[in-house]
């Protein structure tokens, strides 16, 4: 999987980055506050690609929305964005998009458990690890 990351890191640009944060906050304006904090995020999946390339996919999600969660680069939408980005990061690595896990019916539960890891981030009750395993167990799943 980790040879894929390089590639992802072309596509998921502070730009791109940017664009999905204003369309999950619309109709506010989309404000970048930590410019460094949203680069840093972007760069976790390719530093963790070279130093522990044998993480499966859900992993390399799970870093860059934990990265978008705890720098809080933007003004509103930074839990929203990091679970849109880990799912997209996922699904273009390959996998099963995280919501559906590749089967109908089962989105409503697997969305809110999801999103209850993402909250758990950001109050500090929930590591990377934590967020990991949490995907990891859906992908499985």
């Amino acid at each position: 999987m980790s040879a894929h990351v390089p590639r992802l890191c072309r596509l998921f640009t502070a730009e791109y980055v940017k664009r999905i944060n204003a369309q999950i906050v619309h109709p506010a304006q989309s404000v970048i506050v930590k410019p460094n904090e949203l680069e840093s995020a972007l760069a976790r999946p390719l530093h963790l690609a070279y130093y522990e390339p044998e993480k499966r996919a859900t992993y390399y999600g799970a870093t860059l929305s934990y990265g978008i969660i705890k720098g809080h680069p933007f003004m509103d939408g930074n839990k929203r964005t990091a679970f849109f980005l880990a799912n997209e990061y996922i699904r273009a690595m390959g996998v099963p998009g995280l919501a559906d896990q590749g089967k109908l019916g089962n989105v409503y539960g697997t969305a809110v458990a999801l999103a209850e890891r993402h909250m758990e981030v950001a109050a500090g009750k929930l590591d990377l690890e934590g967020l990991a395993e949490g995907m990891k167990d859906m992908e499985d799943s």
